[in-house]
């Protein structure tokens, strides 16, 4: 029988509530909403009388004051009951019943318990309700009140009991009226003292208990017998009625959105011992070191800190060493400085910046002191936090026990994160100045370095061999220009080949030398610098032709971009990867070009001149259209990227890998055509099968792939519960966590936010690029925003789609963007594939069973109860749970109801 509707038997034991007296002489009364004798102390350990009994005593009661000697957190736990003066409709079950019944039923019911003339007759054992008591036939049974309304909802059961609802309604039939209320803990509930003495200004939930109260009372000192005045039982009974419903509904709102008492008190906690202050870059770190703040690091460490004067001798109790630093937080006296320099030694800290949209946003890093105000962090961790510098802030956590540390180092470090999770590139990319460095120092832009030496028997310039002396002393001899590309294909080279300690000194080593002869470099622009000659005969030759995509054509002609190549003062920031695009070049010396307006369409007018140059008014007015609509697509669409996000870690929540599995034995695969090489990238560590025998992809064997169809494991077919490692693949190696649904939800949604970005980053000119189906449209350019819609509709509609065509069109629109790994994709689809309530790829028949598609909005319900009722809607997942309990096996579920994994 579910527990919900078990109403009763949770009632039978609670302490009653008979009062609406809130205070008795300054105090809670005893037997009032906040009653300490009830519910618990208000402080710990201390009773009603004000004495404090310590935690020694814990259990015992007072035997002044009768409260119980217990923490006062038992004030979010106990229950209490208030006992009606006449039973009502249990509201959640009034819901039951209207939800699966049609609305013939429900009127019948609505006149049982709002008409006071309503009479149920019952003849031949059909149910009829008159309201004129002379047309009932004599001898016949009738009924009356509640009485009426529980035989009306037993009967309809009776008929209707091949069906599971109604049969659940039958079988718990003496739960329908109800003769008390359970009142809620009080911290659930709060009282806040008003402006005047004494008074109390009451949560909305005590309104209610207190009209309940106040009618029961008014009940009580009625002379009139209500049994036998049907007209002024009717009355009560409606105004009761009323109460406890809109109680029973406005619960339901507290518990539901965003501030509600399930998410609010799940998401955004604070955390005693974190801090939080604006970030800055520092060259001169480690890779796996961060700078705090002395006065931050003071505060968070102000117990250890105080312990470290006691050793020192410089007090003797620690309340006076605690008030002596307290002194120094407040006048920001730095005389504890080399103390907290002591015990940040072997202490490590977790770095947070929000958004947190993959699980790169939390990494961990040894700590360091500085006396300035702020955080400064290392350069190259700013790809995976999504940070810059101009105002962006981070939250600091510190672990505070020895299970703790050793899993924030073991999980969370830097180093042991070089890997994404997404695709396992490398994770801290140089950029800007590091890359225009390297450049510059590896081409010759740098006076002093042409000169030619023997380097490991290969003739090299100076720049070049200050360049491979970063490089681990045993990697192969780097020759040439390094631009980003062959950076970051070096980089990546050796993150796969040389362990996380000897990347992490490369990565060091790059950073100094690129921000060393970035410097010496000295780059600067001018306007002046900007001119190029041939400007004005190039722009003509661009609008020579009438024909717009004539235009547009021209403007994609590789000769411009040859023209802007030769003459552009600074290519050498385009070149080297360092900063800008071509497209803007083009925007700054040539023409600004077409633009697109709010709809993506392009405009036929096109911006004939450059920004160099300035734009006519008429010209200005039309290039608004593109920077607000970057504008507007940020902020309209971050949030619906966002929502996304959150609706895909709901669905795939439950989906683990396991440890110790290493193959399922499924001979189930997806079939995957390998249309390029970057599809062939993305399948390596997985295994794919051929007749009699099982194959791993790898980096060196995956081009050998391309054009073929193969036959690949995959979670889709999984038949083991937690996914095994021959349907995953080697990813699970580098992920520091088993819930590889998480993982998979994370990369999609982080991809999202940040495509959402990208236009504002284009400010509306017009980017052109093919669509999805294959066609383009020369006057309209698809865009993020068009991305986004498209994702949606992909995971909410399934009209004649299977798996695999699903996984190909999330892919196809992912992959333009950035390499993600054909595996998260898979995972995703795998927890749309449901029959009932239950995943289809564990049912022991599938074969004969076509699997249905849920949208990824109600998979979280189907996954698991609790992860339903905190998506949203808890009144529609309460509802479920009661029809469809015994249903849910879910992880999440049995970690919430405390049982252990």
């Amino acid at each position: 029988m579910p527990k919900l509707l078990d109403y009763s038997n949770f009632c039978e034991e609670l302490p009653e509530i008979t009062t609406t007296k809130i205070m008795d002489k300054k105090k809670f009364h005893p037997k009032g909403l906040f009653s300490e004798q009830i519910f618990g102390p208000l402080r710990n350990y201390t009773c009603q009388c004000g004495d404090y009994y310590g935690i020694s005593k814990s259990g015992g009661v007072c035997k002044l004051c009768n409260v119980d000697i217990v923490n006062s957190n038992e004030r979010r736990k106990r229950y209490a009951k208030i006992r009606l003066p006449i039973p009502v409709v249990n509201p959640l079950f009034y819901d039951l019943i209207t939800d699966i019944s049609d609305s013939s039923f429900k009127a019948d019911l609505d006149k049982l318990m709002k008409n006071e003339k309503s009479i149920l007759v019952v003849e031949d054992g059909l149910p009829g309700i008159t309201i004129d008591p002379s047309k009932v036939p004599p001898n016949t049974r009738v009924w009356e009140r509640t009485d009426a309304i529980e035989k009306l909802v037993f009967l309809t059961a009776s008929d209707n009991e091949d069906l599971p609802e109604w049969k659940l309604v039958k079988d718990n039939i003496d739960r329908l009226i109800i003769d008390s209320i359970i009142v809620l803990p009080p911290d659930l509930r709060p009282a806040a003292k008003g402006i005047s003495r004494n008074n109390q200004v009451l949560d909305k939930i005590n309104r209610y208990y207190m009209q309940i109260l106040q009618k029961k009372e008014v009940m009580s000192s009625t002379n009139v017998e209500l049994t036998t005045d049907k007209q002024l039982y009717y009355n009560y009974f409606k105004q009761l009625q009323k109460d406890v419903s809109e109680l029973y509904q406005h619960i339901l709102e507290k518990m539901s959105k965003k501030q509600g008492l399930i998410r609010g008190n799940i998401l955004g906690k604070r955390i005693d011992f974190s801090g939080r202050a604006v970030i800055v870059p520092d060259p001169t770190l480690k890779l796996n070191e961060c700078k705090l703040p002395y006065l931050m690091f003071l505060e968070i460490f102000k117990i250890k800190a105080a312990k470290k004067l006691i050793e020192h001798g410089k007090f003797k109790l620690i309340n006076k060493a605690i008030d002596y630093i307290d002194e120094c937080l407040e006048s920001r006296i730095y005389s504890l400085y080399d103390i907290c320099e002591e015990l940040s030694i072997g202490e490590v800290c977790i770095l947070n910046r929000q958004p947190s949209l993959h699980r790169l946003g939390m990494l961990s890093f040894d700590i360091k002191l500085t006396k300035d105000s702020v955080i400064k962090i290392h350069p190259l961790i700013c790809p995976p936090f999504n940070a810059d510098f101009d105002g962006d802030q981070m939250a600091v956590y510190i672990p505070i026990s020895k299970e703790a540390k050793e899993e924030v180092r073991e999980k969370l470090f830097i180093t042991k994160n070089l890997k994404s999770p997404a695709n396992e590139s490398l994770t801290t990319i140089p950029s800007q100045d590091i890359i225009l460095g390297i450049y510059a120092l590896t081409s010759n832009h740098i006076s002093g370095l042409e000169e030619k030496e023997i380097y490991k028997d290969e003739e090299l310039n100076k720049g070049e061999i200050i360049f491979n002396k970063a490089l681990p002393d045993n990697y192969p001899v780097e020759k040439g220009i390094i631009r980003k590309n062959k950076l970051m294909r070096i980089l990546n080279n050796i993150k796969d080949n040389y362990s996380e300690e000897e990347t992490a000194e490369v990565l060091d080593n790059i950073k100094l030398i690129g921000f060393k002869y970035s410097t010496i470099f000295g780059a600067t622009m001018s306007l002046d610098g900007c001119e190029i000659e041939g400007a004005g005969e190039a722009r003509d030759e661009l609008y020579k032709s009438t024909d717009t995509r004539e235009q547009l054509a021209a403007f994609s002609d590789p000769k411009t971009l040859d023209i802007l190549k030769d003459h552009f003062k600074y290519s050498y920031m385009i070149e080297s990867g360092a900063r800008g695009s071509w497209d803007q070049v083009k925007q700054l010396v040539l023409s600004r070009g077409f633009i697109s307006n709010f709809d993506g369409e392009i405009l036929e007018s096109p911006i004939k001149h450059s920004l160099l140059e300035g734009l006519t008014e008429s010209e200005f007015f039309n290039s608004t259209y593109g920077s607000r609509k970057g504008l507007l697509d940020v902020a309209l669409n971050t949030g619906t990227s966002g929502y996304l996000s959150r609706k895909l870690i709901f669905a795939c929540a439950n989906l683990q890998i396991d440890g110790t599995l290493d193959n399922c034995g499924t001979t189930d695969c997806l079939e995957v055509y390998v249309k390029d090489k970057k599809k062939s990238r993305m399948l390596v560590g997985r295994y794919y099968q051929e007749p009699g025998k099982l194959y791993g992809i790898t980096k060196e064997n995956c081009v050998d792939l391309v054009g073929k169809t193969i036959m690949l494991r995959s979670p889709v077919f999984c038949k083991s519960q937690k996914v095994c490692h021959k349907c995953y693949g080697d990813l699970y190696k580098s992920l520091h966590s088993r819930f590889i649904g998480v993982i998979a939800a994370q990369t999609l949604g982080e991809r999202g936010t940040q495509l959402v970005l990208r236009t504002f980053h284009t400010s509306g000119a017009a980017v052109m690029k093919a669509q999805h189906d294959g066609r383009a449209d020369d006057m309209k350019q698809s865009d993020i925003i068009g991305d986004l819609s498209t994702v949606a509709n992909i995971l909410h509609k399934f009209q004649g789609k299977n798996y695999k065509m699903i996984i190909d069109e999330l892919y196809d629109v992912y992959g333009t963007a950035e390499d993600i790994y054909h595996v998260h994709f898979e995972c995703v689809v795998s927890q749309l594939m449901w029959s009932e309530h239950r995943k289809w790829r564990l049912l022991d028949n599938r074969d004969s069973i076509e699997p249905s598609y849920y949208s990824v909005q109600s998979v979280p319900s189907h996954e698991s109860w609790i992860l339903g009722l905190a998506f949203s809607n808890p009144k529609r997942h309460i509802l479920k749970g009661i029809l469809h309990s015994g249903h849910y096996s879910g992880v999440m579920d049995r970690i919430l109801l405390g049982e252990k994994i």
